[in-house]
C-alpha cells in the first residue's frame, strides 16, 4: 500500500510537472514569434540571459530554529537522566527482593531444624517410644516435602527477579520500567498462591495420617506445629516469628512433669500453657496468654 501510494505520487509530479512544460512552451513560441514594437523598450526580464531559480536563492532561517533544537536536546537529555534514576530505583528493589527471598529461606530452615528438634526430644519423653517414632516419621517425611517446595519456589523467585533485571537494563522508558516492576509482582504473587496451596495439602495429608493413628490433633495443635516446625504461619507462609513461644519451646525440660493419660497430641508450647491453666484452674487468664494485649489495650483507651 505504501509503494502504491508513492508511486501515485510520483506519477502525480511527473504529471503536473509536463503539464506546466507544455503550459508553458505555447507561450514561449508566441513571444518569440511575436517581436517587440519599435516605439517600446525591450523589458528588462526579456533582456536577462539567465533567471534565478528558486533552488539558487539562500533560504532564510527561522529565528527560532536553533532554540527549538536546543531545548530539544535539553528535553531529551532530562528524559534520558530521568530514565537512568529509575533504573537505578528498580534495580536496587529487585536487589533487596533477592536478600528478602534469601534471608526469608534460611530463617525458616534455621527456625525449621531447631523447632522440629525440640518437638522430637519433647515427644520422646511425654509418649511411649513407639509412639514418638511413629509421630517423628510422619513429621519428618511432611518437612522433607516442604522444605523441597519453598526451596524451589524460592529458587523460581530468584530467576525471576534476574529476568526482571535484565528487562530493567534494557528499557527505553520510564513506563516500561514501571511495567516490568508491575508484571514480576503479579507473578509473584503467583507462586505465592500455588506455594501456599500445595503446602496446606501437604501438612493436611500429615494431620490425616496423624489422626489415623489414633491421636487427636486439635485446630490449636495444628497451627501450633505449623510454626514450630514448619517456621509457617497458619496460611502456610513464611512465619514471622513468635520469641514467646520459642523461648517457652527451647525450655520444656524445665517444666516437664507427667504425661498426658489420653493420646492427645501436645507441643511443647501448648503443654506449658496446659499447665498454667490447671495452675489458675478451668479458665485461663488473659494476661497467661502468649500475645494478647487485651488489658493494654483498655489500659490505653479508657480516659
Amino acid at each position: 500500500m505504501l509503494q502504491t501510494s508513492t508511486s501515485s505520487a510520483h506519477k502525480y509530479s511527473e504529471s503536473s510537472s509536463v503539464r506546466e512544460e507544455t503550459a508553458g512552451a505555447p507561450s514561449t513560441a508566441s513571444a518569440s514569434h511575436q517581436a517587440p514594437p519599435a516605439d517600446r523598450p525591450p523589458r528588462f526580464y526579456r533582456t536577462v540571459p539567465h533567471r534565478v531559480s528558486r533552488r539558487d536563492s539562500p533560504s532564510p532561517t527561522r529565528p527560532g530554529s536553533a532554540g527549538d533544537g536546543a531545548s530539544a536536546s535539553g528535553r531529551s537529555s532530562q528524559e534520558q537522566s530521568s530514565l537512568e534514576r529509575t533504573q537505578h530505583g528498580a534495580l536496587q528493589t529487585l536487589a533487596l527482593c533477592r536478600s528478602v527471598i534469601t534471608v526469608l529461606e534460611l530463617t525458616r530452615l534455621r527456625k525449621s531444624r531447631t523447632g522440629q528438634l525440640y518437638w522430637l526430644a519433647f515427644w520422646d519423653r511425654l509418649y511411649e517410644r513407639s509412639l514418638s517414632r511413629v509421630l517423628a516419621a510422619r513429621l519428618t517425611r511432611a518437612l522433607a516435602r516442604i522444605d523441597a517446595l519453598f526451596r524451589a519456589v524460592a529458587r523460581d523467585l530468584h530467576q525471576l527477579t534476574q529476568q526482571a533485571e535484565l528487562a530493567v537494563r534494557q528499557a527505553t522508558s520510564e513506563k516500561e520500567v514501571l511495567w516490568i516492576l508491575e508484571l514480576m509482582e503479579d507473578d509473584v504473587g503467583v507462586w505465592r498462591r500455588r506455594r501456599r496451596k500445595k503446602a496446606q495439602a501437604i501438612l493436611n495429608r500429615m494431620r490425616a495420617s496423624i489422626e489415623a493413628i489414633p491421636i487427636v490433633v486439635s485446630d490449636e495443635l495444628f497451627d501450633d506445629m505449623k510454626r514450630g516446625v514448619f517456621a509457617l504461619d497458619v496460611f502456610c507462609d513464611y512465619h514471622p516469628g513468635d520469641p514467646d513461644a520459642e523461648d517457652q519451646e527451647a525450655a520444656w525440660a524445665d517444666y516437664f512433669t507427667e504425661r498426658p493419660g489420653n493420646l492427645v497430641a501436645v507441643s511443647p508450647y501448648l503443654y506449658r500453657q496446659w499447665q498454667h491453666s490447671a495452675e489458675w484452674g478451668p479458665y485461663l487468664p488473659l494476661t497467661v496468654r502468649a500475645g494478647n494485649q487485651c488489658e493494654e489495650w483498655v489500659n490505653e483507651v479508657e480516659p
